[in-house]
């Protein structure tokens, strides 16, 4: 008798339980949605074209590698999606004069920008295109040899202008992962350095970056599954 009661519990336990999977299976997963807010990384390049005033206006251009964070909310309009962004990256030596007789180095220890974003998310949702623009700053560092006995010298200044640019981000699995691509162009103007040597040879440049382009790449986790 208990072998009997044994047996149509465990026979009623696995009616439910197939029942119950069955169910599931039948509830539609929720809609993706980029709602919420995220936090990421990022890494990539910057290129720069510029001059500065001094003599006969010598060429002030290169490329250098930056990275680091940002941070955003998103809200989702079934597919048409609006959100706001803030980013912060380090760099390094991004630019230099290549006249021996200038010896000048342009570098970017820090580089920020606060955008809006616009964007459509077709089909299955996982993909977002979208277009960003908004305000950037460039904390810039010229470092030149001074005067008849090449002296070194530095200086700092922070640009700040406008960004504007666009990207691709895809949904990475079932994780809160995403991916992206992106490219920024930055209109920063002209920002004036101090360089001497000490020796009452020197004085002051005025550094105009005529053209500045970001491509990078970003990892981001997207809180929208666990709070939205």
């Amino acid at each position: 008798m208990k072998k009997t009661a044994l047996c149509l519990s465990l026979s009623l336990a696995a009616m439910l339980a197939a029942t119950t999977f069955a169910h599931a299976a039948d509830v539609p997963a929720p809609a993706p949605t980029w709602t919420g807010p995220y936090l990421g990384i990022f890494g990539g390049g910057t290129f720069v074209e510029g001059h500065y005033d001094y003599d006969y206006d010598p060429e002030m251009s290169g490329t250098g590698g930056y990275a680091g964070v940002l941070g955003g909310f998103n809200y989702d309009f079934d597919g048409f999606v609006l959100g706001v962004e803030a980013d912060y990256g380090w760099g390094g030596q991004t630019a230099q004069n290549r006249d021996p007789a200038e010896a000048t180095e342009l570098s970017f220890d820090g580089v920020g920008t606060i955008r809006a974003r616009i964007g459509v998310s077709p089909g299955d949702m996982n993909t977002l295109i979208y277009a960003t623009g908004g305000y950037g700053w460039l904390d810039a560092k010229l470092d030149a040899l001074v005067g008849p006995f090449s002296i070194h010298d530095s200086d700092t200044n922070t640009y700040s202008g406008w960004v504007v640019g666009g990207g691709v981000e895809t949904m990475l699995w079932d994780t809160g992962l995403s991916g992206r691509l992106e490219y920024l162009y930055g209109d920063f103007g002209t920002e004036k350095f101090g360089l001497y040597d000490g020796l009452g040879s020197g004085g002051t440049l005025d550094l105009t970056l005529d053209n500045v382009h970001f491509v990078r790449a970003a990892l981001v986790y997207n809180f929208n599954g666990l709070i939205w």
